[in-house]
C-alpha cells in the first residue's frame, strides 16, 4: 500500500469534510426550529381550527396548505439547512475515504478503464439504490421535521412519484452501462479519455453519454438539498460507471491495442 501525494491529499479531504459535518450538525443542534415558536404554532392552531371546527371544503383546505407553506418560509431558520449539509459532508467523507483506500491499494489503476461486470454492475447497483434513498429522503425529512401539512396526502404521492421516477432511470443507466461490457472485448484504457484515432466512436460516444454525465453531475450539485447525503455519492458513483462506460467504448480492442 503507496501513499502517494494523491492519497495524502484525498484522506486529507475526506478529513476535512468529516470535521465540516461535524461542525455543521452542532449548529444544527443548536439552532431553533423557528424563529419565534410561540408565534408559529400560534398561527398553525388558529389555521387548523379553520379547518377542524367547521365544513370546510377542498379550496379550504387548498388555502389552508398554501398558508401553512408561507407560515415554514416566515418563520424558517437554518437549522435542516446546517443538518443537511451537515449529512452531506459525512457520506462525502466516507466516500472520500473509500477512494483513499482504493488509490492506495491499486494506484493508477484506477484511472484505467473497469472490465470487470460484477465491479462495474455493483457499483450501478449501489448509484441507483442511492438515488432512490435520496429521492425517498426529501419527503421524508419535510414529514418528521413537521414541514408538511398533516391535512394533505403530501407523503405518499412523492414517495411513489420516486419510485415511478426510478424505473426509466434504472433502465437508461443499464441500458449505457452493460452493453460496452458485453459486445466486444476491450483493452485496458485511460478512464478520462476524450477521443482517439478513429474520431467518430468517440463523437459518437460522447454525444450519447454527455447528458447522462450531465445527469450524474446534477446530482451531486444537490448536496445541500434535503436528500443531498443520498444523492451527492450516488452522483458520483454514476458519474465513474458513466466515464467507464463511454471510455470503454473509445478504448482500443485487445487485438488492436
Amino acid at each position: 500500500m503507496k501513499l502517494t501525494p494523491a492519497v495524502r491529499a484525498t484522506a486529507a479531504i475526506a478529513l476535512a469534510l468529516l470535521l465540516a459535518g461535524a461542525v455543521l450538525l452542532g449548529l444544527a443542534a443548536i439552532t431553533p426550529w423557528h424563529t419565534d415558536s410561540d408565534a408559529y404554532f400560534a398561527a398553525l392552531q388558529r389555521l387548523r381550527a379553520t379547518l377542524y371546527f367547521g365544513q370546510s371544503s377542498a379550496e379550504d383546505f387548498r388555502r389552508a396548505t398554501l398558508r401553512f407553506n408561507s407560515l415554514q418560509l416566515q418563520y424558517a431558520t437554518h437549522k435542516w439547512l446546517y443538518a443537511d449539509l451537515g449529512y452531506a459532508c459525512l457520506a462525502l467523507a466516507v466516500c472520500a475515504g473509500v477512494a483513499a483506500g482504493l488509490a492506495a491499494r491499486f494506484g493508477a489503476r484506477l484511472l484505467r478503464t473497469q472490465k470487470r461486470a460484477l465491479v462495474v454492475l455493483g457499483v450501478t447497483l449501489l448509484a441507483l439504490v442511492a438515488t432512490l434513498v435520496g429521492l425517498a429522503a426529501d419527503p421524508l425529512h419535510r414529514f418528521y421535521r413537521e414541514q408538511l401539512p398533516e391535512w394533505a396526502d403530501t407523503l405518499n404521492i412523492p414517495l411513489a412519484g420516486a419510485l415511478v421516477a426510478m424505473i426509466p432511470l434504472t433502465a437508461i443507466t443499464l441500458l449505457l452501462v452493460i452493453p460496452p461490457l458485453v459486445l466486444r472485448r476491450k483493452a485496458s484504457g485511460p478512464l478520462l479519455v476524450f477521443t482517439r484515432p478513429p474520431h467518430w466512436p468517440s463523437i459518437l460516444a460522447n454525444a450519447v453519454y454527455g447528458l447522462p454525465l450531465a445527469f450524474s453531475v446534477f446530482l451531486i450539485s444537490g448536496l445541500a438539498s434535503r436528500g443531498g447525503w443520498a444523492l451527492a455519492p450516488a452522483g458520483l458513483m454514476l458519474l465513474w460507471v458513466l466515464l467507464n462506460a463511454r471510455a470503454l467504448w473509445i478504448a482500443p480492442t485487445e487485438e488492436s491495442a
